[in-house]
């Protein structure tokens, strides 16, 4: 108790320190946000200490933006991980589990306020998050200095698990390009492509993701004629898609938040369908596709290790369950967060509920195999899913629950994929003509 005790002042101390220099630079922070029952309001002090007395709450700090261009995307998040406890019930090996979300407005800074926040004053066993890709790196950081553990969730930045490994951040949902390396290679061998442009989205995620799969297409002799890039937040494509070389015959996109929603209704206002063929390497999700018309349907929307329309039993359950809850189909924000809380609780019914025990939590996490909705997931050496990748396309199924609804159905499996696709971790860490980290 002594040292838990001089733990939680050191902590103390320095967050206090840490939001003084944040405050001296100007940083604003999102309001944070609670989740689920049970739950207790941000600021107030647990009702007991970590390693009091057997039955005492789990606290799970939970990170997502729920403001800025990925608000949307960040409630699908919260929306999957409520529906686990909702489903399971708030309770793991006799313990009540608590979940403190906050809002990281899709900003490192913010991110690094919110995670020191809940860790300093809101006393969290660990993390759950964050959703964007260079938020990744650092909430990293800050387990770095405090030793408290990460489940990434979702940001996606590849160094996570490739060049910039922390033994306390463990990801559970995927690293951007291991789920793009396929689609290269099958818009090469399956689609016909051989002259692209690619569209990205120029930030971690937009990075990682394209080049992932600009990296397969050249390998299997495909040319890329040129790369647009794209802030977060671009409102106006209509240059951008008038740049394209006349000689393209395909082009892939990679665009997140409502950036995906101003794509598709340009590319057909400005007549370029006519002109050019277009793929979804990350684009048409199921949180966007409620706000689509039909000219989705018929186009592949993502290449991802998720997809609403695969029909396992596995998958089903999760989203008739999710339809039944929100009225929607969940995307893979709500997947990820969904198995995270199953990967979670696995691990702490297999070491008894001891969250205390960092070290020992940590193991159960890297030893669990789970049988997710998404399909069977387990851990590299890196602490990186292996895990299955599909090519999707935009369909109209007609839902049990919601009717007919526009879904993301799979059309190409690639099973138990490694996040260095064919090459060997030596290879493609080493070798810059091959692999990662991709970048610009």
């Amino acid at each position: 108790m002594q040292k838990l005790m001089q733990k939680q002042f050191t902590l103390l101390a320095w967050f206090v320190v840490m939001a003084m220099l944040g405050a001296a630079c100007g940083a604003t922070t999102p309001a944070p946000v609670t989740t689920q029952a049970p739950s207790t309001q941000p600021g107030d002090a647990p009702s007991t200490q970590p390693g009091d007395a057997p039955g005492e709450e789990i606290r799970i700090g939970f990170l997502a933006p729920l403001t800025g261009p990925l608000a949307h995307s960040g409630q699908d998040s919260v929306n999957g991980w409520e529906l686990f406890w909702d489903l399971h019930g708030s309770e793991v090996a006799g313990r009540p589990v608590v979940t403190i979300v906050a809002d990281t407005g899709c900003d490192p800074d913010n991110a690094i306020t919110q995670t020191r926040r809940l860790i300093a004053q809101e006393n969290v066993d660990f993390i759950v998050g964050p959703l964007c890709g260079h938020e990744g790196p650092a909430v990293q950081q800050v387990s770095r200095e405090t030793g408290v553990p990460v489940l990434m969730s979702i940001a996606a930045a590849d160094e996570i698990t490739q060049t910039n490994i922390l033994d306390t951040v463990i990801r559970t949902g995927f690293t951007a390009s291991q789920v793009s390396h396929p689609f290269g290679e099958y818009a090469y061998t399956e689609l016909g492509c051989r002259a692209v442009t690619t569209i990205g989205q120029d930030y971690s995620f937009g990075q990682d993701n394209m080049m992932g799969a600009i990296a397969t297409f050249k390998e299997a002799g495909g040319d890329v004629l040129k790369e647009i890039w794209t802030p977060i937040g671009t409102v106006d494509y209509g240059p951008l898609l008038g740049a394209i070389p006349a000689e393209t015959d395909c082009v892939f996109a990679t665009v997140v938040g409502t950036d995906r929603l101003r794509l598709l209704e340009q590319w057909f206002d400005f007549g370029f369908n006519e002109r050019f063929q277009i793929y979804g390497t990350y684009w048409l999700l199921a949180d966007i596709l409620v706000e689509m018309d039909d000219k989705a349907v018929g186009l592949i929307g993502h290449s991802l290790h998720w997809a609403e329309g695969l029909e396992t039993p596995e998958a089903t359950a999760f989203v008739n369950a999710f339809a039944e809850a929100y009225g929607y189909v969940p995307a893979y924000f709500a997947e990820n967060a969904y198995t995270t809380a199953l990967w979670a609780t696995t691990a702490l019914e297999a070491i008894d509920g001891n969250v205390e025990d960092t070290g020992a939590f940590l193991q159960a996490i890297r030893d669990a195999k789970i049988n997710a909705p998404r399909g069977p997931v387990e851990l590299d050496e890196f602490d990186n899913p292996i895990q299955n990748v599909y090519i999707s396309e935009v369909r109209i199924v007609d839902h049990p629950i919601l009717g007919p609804t526009k879904m993301n159905v799979p059309i190409a499996t690639y099973e138990a994929v490694s996040q260095f696709w064919k090459w060997s971790a030596d290879e493609y860490l080493n070798d810059p003509e091959i692999g990662g980290p991709y970048g610009r």
